[in-house]
């Protein structure tokens, strides 16, 4: 039984995270060492009737499709207040991140309520909801939901570096597949057809990519830089039971970043299907891909709440949605390099979670590389206007 230890001062628990991590997956959900951890959770940070708590009134629920933590959902037989724990698999910097940016949308009324957060984890408002899949992005009504929320969040100031930390993340990743061993990379692909690619790429070579990008960005897109998600795949979205509202989770790459690289990153999950139950876990589908079936709507959404959220009353709508898609698209590769690179780097590290890293890897810079050409187009036609 992996055992931790709580620290008196300050009523926080203090522990190191692999060993929390280890705690909660290795041991039974209904194990006592468990139930009486997660009592001592409900005492510290909620009181009231968690002060009286026993055990045998305690229900914990593990929560599947979280790829960056472990997550349960903590119910009892009492009028307690329950709460949903998160047990954070990711580096302190992003836990850092990812936990000032949930209080602050708390404060916002944009996200559930923070509880309590320790070394290693959080405790946070559990919302009745339902986790969006796959199909539900792709219905036509709920990417036009998506779209339309995503305004709010841009338009939020929050006391963070306004550098684009997605740059950086990838120069970190790219540095530490190096540091474990990496070398020169070959792309075969297992998922998707493309075979416009190099064969082969180096460290160098991908530095190169990392480089001429920000520089194309940069100089065409500077001014749209806002407070952005980074990582809105479908699990990251919940619909409200109650209302059917969207809500927005797992922040933990929330950075200020380029607009269209934000939306792109969405656009892009949505033509991917890890629901794949067995290797590799990852389907890339091409035409999703080659033909965004929501990206208008989409976009005349977004388009639609920011003029609304501005007060603004667009000169020509129709030439701003389509400079809008044109902006998705510009950046849609490079979030395939993006999530390349960081699964590089930890399929180095043996990181599972249920994807072959290797091959989502190769087939996300299968796809950089075959959009690359579409975006330096856009580069070359807007960098002369």
């Amino acid at each position: 039984m992996t055992a931790i230890e709580v620290s008196p001062s300050f009523g926080h628990i203090f522990v190191n995270s692999r060993i929390f991590q280890k705690f909660f997956t290795e041991n039974e959900l209904d194990s006592e060492a468990v139930l009486h951890k997660v009592i001592d959770f409900g005492k510290e940070f909620l009181g009231g009737k968690w002060k009286n708590m026993d055990k045998s009134e305690v229900t914990i629920t593990r929560i599947t499709g979280g790829q960056s933590n472990h997550m349960f959902h903590i119910t009892t037989s009492t009028a307690a207040t329950p709460f949903l724990l998160r047990i954070h698999r990711q580096p302190q910097s992003q836990v850092f991140i990812d936990t000032v940016n949930f209080a602050i949308f708390f404060e916002r009324g944009l996200g559930p309520k923070l509880y309590g957060f320790f070394e290693g984890g959080r405790m946070e408002e559990f919302l009745p909801s339902k986790t969006l899949d796959l199909d539900d992005v792709l219905k036509p009504e709920i990417s036009q939901k998506i779209g339309a929320l995503f305004p709010s969040y841009h338009a939020i100031k929050v006391p963070v570096s306004k550098n684009r930390r997605c740059i950086q993340l990838m120069r970190d990743w790219l540095q530490g597949y190096k540091s474990l061993g990496g070398g020169d990379y070959e792309i075969v692909p297992t998922t998707v057809t493309y075979s416009d690619h190099p064969k082969c790429v180096s460290i160098q070579d991908l530095t190169g990519e990392i480089d001429i990008f920000e520089k194309w960005a940069t100089e065409l897109y500077e001014e749209t830089v806002v407070f952005s998600h980074n990582d809105l795949a479908a699990p990251n979205i919940l619909e409200l039971n109650s209302t059917k509202e969207l809500v927005l989770i797992d922040w933990e790459f929330g950075t200020y970043n380029w607009r269209g690289f934000d939306l792109a990153m969405h656009l892009a999950e949505t033509a991917i299907d890890f629901r794949v139950p067995f290797p590799p876990g990852i389907k890339i589908i091409e035409e999703s891909t080659e033909n965004p079936p929501n990206i208008r709507i989409f976009c005349e959404a977004y388009l639609d709440a920011d003029n609304k959220l501005k007060n603004h009353t667009p000169v020509d709508r129709s030439s701003e949605i389509e400079s809008l898609i044109q902006e998705c698209l510009f950046f849609w590769p490079l979030t395939h390099l993006f999530w390349a690179l960081s699964a590089m780097k930890h399929a180095l590290l043996k990181f599972e979670n249920g994807v072959d890293l290797d091959v989502q890897a190769r087939d996300r810079l299968a796809v950089y590389f075959h959009l690359r050409s579409r975006s330096q187009k856009t580069y070359e036609e807007l960098s002369k206007k």
